[in-house]
């Protein structure tokens, strides 16, 4: 995610969050009161609304007249050779949209493979949307088609499992929930756009609860805060029935994957090998297609507004992104590595930046309305930007919290490899507009709790870091440097990396190289502790196409 603080709005907003006793709209999160320190992260959690609160007291499952339930005895192992082959976690999801309520009722079920040495006692599950008021109410949970007694507070479901799922062996999740978005206003809340919904657009993206990592042996969740991502994600397949109804007319479907039209505003959408899940659905949006290469395409979805600026003057800003997006593509492919899907798809979003999902992200509309018919914008910056994080997240994944230079370090650097590849002229243009004006400072390596305000993240972590890795491209020189990147996707791909995977590329003789440059930009600059140990998480075996969930 890229969160400009040029634009007026978002100045507006940097000054809400430097407010310590600002007041934010009622369907604001109940963000947690954090402590941090280099290296250690402490979360004191803060008020829980109602709901989540009743979640967090659901330790016995009850049934539709609120009566206790006692589970079952545990079903009989799941553990046939024949489910090895198959992806970690597999979704398979039916959604039904009301449009003019823009409410979703969705039915659920989840298969966890257990691929660790050691047995699991429970479950966790991320679910972002619970994070807003009303934003999801839980119906029914089973585990292998037995209720169960979980905990929900904020975003984080555990569930607790009535025998241990062993090594080896699998489990399915069942969950009928209903989701809520809140309409997309001005403030703070409107950055969470893509789940939410303006008169125009129905945006779900972290909306599906998704099991969450595991690293060091531990569910990787974190609490949410106002400031960064807090998404740490495993690689899942989605495989989604997707029906809209209450509406007065055709729909139009931005979403990643393969798509099939089963009738009218119904699909199906298959996502492998994804970090997540997210659409877009509107009754106004224009699609427009770019072929990128014999098999791969580049998709825009805008509205009307895209194609005339906000000074009148009729300038195609959709057009404008698809051209820069298949050079993006094209460049990134050849200086990290191949886009591993068919399909691209840039969505027009009514909030503020962007945001990137596997295989779809959402650019600002005002950037769109905002646009001047030539490079030097942030139409052109955050497009680019977001294309980047599919290999700087959806490929690579990262602590997005703890780690936040991964990703968005390496996608703002990424945006001044596109200015030198395609418009060298507007080099210097970009580092005064990006990075110089805004006199950056702190340490590269630090994590979101860490920050009072927004504009001090983006300054240490998003351009410092861009400052941080031309430093290293200087030390070693660019052919190296380039191999440094492959490298380290090469090393990542599928995985949740840690600093300490990017560093380890670097060989022996080019550390020496490095170390001054290691030591002004990151806060823990110590030889031993990041070249020491190999990055964490495992890549999820490949689902062919013959494989079913069971």
């Amino acid at each position: 995610m890229i969160l400009n603080l040029f634009h007026p709005l978002s100045l507006c907003i940097a000054g809400l969050l430097a407010l310590a006793g600002c007041n934010l709209a009622k369907d604001s999160p109940a963000y947690a009161t954090v402590e941090a320190g280099k290296g250690h992260v402490r979360l004191q959690a803060s008020p829980m609304s109602p709901k989540a609160a009743m979640g967090a007291l659901a330790q016995d499952a009850l049934d539709s007249r609120g009566a206790k339930v006692t589970p079952s005895p545990a079903a009989p192992a799941r553990c046939n050779d024949a489910e090895i082959a198959k992806s970690a976690r597999r979704v398979r999801a039916d959604i039904r949209i009301d449009y003019g309520s823009k409410t979703a009722d969705v039915v659920q079920s989840t298969v966890f493979h257990n691929f660790e040495n050691d047995a699991l006692a429970a479950i966790v599950l991320d679910v972002q949307a619970n994070q807003w008021a009303e934003g999801f109410t839980l119906m029914d949970l089973t585990v292998n088609d037995e209720p169960a007694a979980y905990e929900l507070a904020l975003n984080r479901m555990q569930i607790n499992l009535n025998a241990p799922l062993e090594s080896g062996c699998w489990l399915a999740l069942g969950l009928k929930f209903r989701l809520q978005p809140a309409e997309i206003r001005d403030g703070l809340r409107s950055y969470r756009g893509f789940y939410g919904y303006s008169p125009r657009q129905l945006n779900l993206g972290h909306f599906l609860p998704t099991i969450a990592a595991r690293l060091d042996g531990d569910w990787r969740i974190h609490e949410p805060i106002g400031i960064g991502e807090q998404v740490v994600y495993d690689l899942a397949d989605w495989h989604v029935n997707l029906s809209v109804e209450n509406t007065t007319g055709a729909l139009m479907l931005a979403a990643p994957g393969t798509v099939t039209a089963l009738g009218s505003n119904a699909w199906e959408i298959e996502l492998i090998n994804s970090r997540d899940f997210a659409i877009s659905v509107s009754d106004q949006m224009i699609a427009a297609e770019r072929q990128v290469s014999e098999n791969q395409t580049v998709e825009v979805y805008s509205f009307a507004d895209a194609q005339i600026n906000a000074n009148g003057i009729r300038l195609d800003g959709a057009e404008h992104v698809l051209i820069q997006a298949e050079k993006a593509l094209r460049l990134y492919e050849r200086q990290f590595g191949p886009y591993d899907r068919e399909r691209f798809v840039i969505v027009q979003g009514d909030f503020p930046d962007g945001m990137e999902f596997t295989g779809l992200v959402f650019v600002g509309g005002a950037w769109f309305t905002n646009f001047d018919g030539g490079i030097r914008n942030y139409l052109t910056l955050i497009s680019v930007h977001e294309i980047a994080h599919q290999w700087w997240y959806a490929r690579v994944g990262n602590d997005s919290a703890l780690n936040p230079w991964l990703d968005e370090a390496l996608a703002t650097y990424s945006e001044y490899l596109f200015i030198e590849e395609h418009y060298p002229a507007d080099k210097n243009w970009w580092w005064t507009f990006r990075v110089a004006g805004f006199f950056p400072q702190g340490k590269v390596d630090s994590n979101v709790y860490e920050f009072a305000t927004a504009r001090a993240y983006i300054n240490a972590v998003y351009l410092r870091g861009v400052q941080m890795l031309h430093n290293l491209r200087v030390n070693i020189g660019d052919e190296e440097f380039f191999k440094l990147l492959r490298a380290y996707l090469a090393a990542g791909d599928g995985k949740i990396a840690d600093p300490t995977l990017f560093w380890r590329q670097l060989p022996l003789e080019q550390r020496a190289l490095t170390r001054a440059t290691r030591i002004e930009y990151l806060g823990d600059a110590d030889d031993d502790s990041l070249f020491g140990e190999a990055a964490h998480g495992t890549r999820s075996p490949a689902t062919t196409e013959n494989e079913k969930s069971p």
